[in-house]
């Protein structure tokens, strides 16, 4: 009688199914010198020489720019505790969702479930905003 040798050992078959799978799928790879491969390839690009482009117009532009300038001299009345720059955006983007609800209240047009968005932005606006020193904490673990 013939008999699969997979059956007669199944935890031994199973160690080296999950094994082959890990390898094939979870290669070791140098993160270093996959970003230095991404970031040549990536120099090379058309789409970032023309992006470049774009940025040098733009810088150019800005240093000319009168809204440009007077944002600069706006720039120290920005908080500089990473807690209040948290609270400050989850407070904005609650302002703008209850606006976009009033505003849509005055509409003629009554189109169904276009009320989701502004009211889903504005409750993670109003939970971003209590919950800006937790956000903060976590900004700084990820970026160190």
């Amino acid at each position: 009688m013939m008999s699969i040798p997979g059956l007669q050992r199944p935890a031994a078959t199973w160690r080296f199914l999950v094994d082959l799978v890990r390898a094939v799928t979870q290669p070791r790879a140098d993160v270093a010198w996959c970003d230095e491969q991404v970031a040549a390839v990536a120099a090379d690009s058309a789409i970032v020489r023309a992006l470049s482009q774009v940025a040098a117009v733009c810088r150019r532009a800005s240093e000319s720019s009168a809204f440009v300038s007077a944002c600069r001299r706006l720039l120290p009345l920005m908080p500089q505790s990473l807690v209040h720059r948290v609270r400050a955006a989850a407070v904005v983007s609650a302002i703008a969702a209850a606006t976009t609800l009033i505003l849509r209240s005055a509409s003629t047009e009554r189109d169904p479930l276009t009320w989701v968005l502004p009211a889903a932005v504005g409750a993670i606006g109003v939970a971003a905003a209590a919950a800006a020193r937790p956000i903060a904490r976590a900004i700084s673990h990820y970026g160190s």
